[in-house]
This record gives structure tokens, sequence and C-alpha cells, in this order.
């Protein structure tokens, strides 16, 4: 089991996203989201400056159809939303079977979430979100060892799984990928290189840490990290092959 806190960026549409960036000093903080008969029930405390307004920007939202004011007292305004469809990191979470933990703070249409489960649910839930057109980013995450991708590319390779890139058949250009993350193309492919290198590299270590194919001696002498970063021939030779193939 992983434990990954993931950025997520809400897109337009979303009441969440468009109420918070409407009113950036406010912070819309999801407790919790329950079916009801009328919709989906989320309890949100509104925190900021100007707490009425961003309770009647809710109001106003076409995907609102209810927000009733529960306590105006403390640090934050405590309301009752009612809406068609519970928010997209709701939705995800629960298509998965996959646990949010503790409320969820949206500040101009960002928010920070921590999730708990295996690969293949956090995985499919990057997808669902990316279907709904959340970004999603890596925060951090507490797998064991040293991480084996950068930032960039973990954030790369989460995008391109979200995006379909790796399905058969590929739902995905690198073009397409490139194109919707602001890359060069060939930036994209070489970054998309160097983390499926060391992926494999890891995997094949792993797999056969007898020594077997040399990846237990290769580790120890310090040739996996000369690898990842070869000469610019190689490495241009190699990028160039694997734009080749994305076509």
């Amino acid at each position: 089991m992983t434990r990954l806190s993931l950025r997520l960026g809400f897109p337009s549409g979303s009441w969440l996203g468009d109420v918070s960036r409407a009113h950036p000093d406010a912070t819309l903080r999801a407790t919790e989201t329950v079916a009801a008969a009328e919709g989906a029930v989320t309890a949100l405390g509104v925190a900021g400056t100007d707490r009425a307004a961003t309770v009647a920007a809710l109001r106003e939202h076409d995907r609102v159809d209810e927000v009733d004011v529960v306590d105006e007292t403390g640090p934050a305004t405590r309301v009752r939303t009612v809406a068609p469809a519970p928010p997209s990191h709701v939705a995800a979470a629960r298509e998965v079977g996959l646990p949010i933990e503790g409320p969820v703070a949206v500040t101009a249409g960002r928010a920070t979430v921590e999730v708990v489960g295996d690969r293949s649910r956090l995985t499919a839930f990057s997808r669902r979100l990316a279907a709904e057109g959340v970004t999603v980013g890596i925060e951090a995450s507490d797998a064991d060892g040293e991480p084996v991708l950068t930032d960039a590319q973990r954030d790369l390779v989460l995008a391109a799984v979200g995006s379909g890139y790796y399905d058969t058949p590929r739902e995905c250009t690198l073009t397409e990928l490139a194109k919707e993350r602001g890359l060069a193309k060939s930036t994209c492919s070489e970054t998309l290189h160097r983390a499926e290198g060391r992926v494999l590299r890891q995997f094949v270590d792993g797999e056969f840490d007898d020594g077997e194919f040399g990846g237990g001696d290769r580790e120890k002498s310090g040739e996996t990290a000369k690898s990842d970063d070869p000469g610019p021939e190689r490495e241009s030779d190699r990028a160039e092959s694997v734009e080749i193939a994305t076509e």
C-alpha cells in the first residue's frame, strides 16, 4: 500500500473550482459528501475575508441546487450544499474504492488530497480524475526507499496514464500529451523515456536481485546512475526512436 499526497486542479464548471477561483481569498473545506434523495449533499466550511459573498456565489452556481447555512459562528461558515452530482474527487474515489483521508480544502481552484491504496487503485483514481478534467500532480509519497522518479517524471507519467497514452490501442499520442502538458515533443519524449528506464531498471533489479542480468552489480558499481544520464548522441538516438514508435 502506498500513501500519496496529490495536488488537484479543479476544472471550469466545477462548483468547488469556480467559486474558489472567483474568491481566491476564501477556502472551501469539504468534509463529507453523502448521497441523498435530493442529490449529493456536501458538508462545507467556508473560511476567508468575505464569507457571505462566497456563500452567495455558491448559491448562484448553476451546478449547485441548494445551500443552507448551518452555523456562521467561529472561523468558518458551515453550510450544507446539494448538487446533482458529488465533487469530482469524491466521485472518482467512490468509483475505484479509494478512501480520501480528512477534509479537502480548496483554494483558488486547487487542493491537496491524501489517499492510500494499491497501485492499481491509485492509477484508476488518477485516470478517473483526468477524465473529469481535473489536473493531478504528486506532492509527496511514502513509498519505501528513494523515489524512483523525479517530481517532473512522476507528474508526466501520471498524466500519460490518465490520458490513455499507455493504453492498447493508445488513446493519446505523444504530440497530444506534449501539447496538454505545455512541453516540446522532444522534451516530453525524453522525460518519459528516462522515467520508463528508471522503472524498468528497478523492476529488473527487484526481480533478479541475485545478480542475474547484472542488476545487483550494476547498482553497487554506480552504473545505474550513469545509465540514467547518457551522452548527448545516445540520448538523442533513443528519444528519436521513441517518437517514431509513438506516431
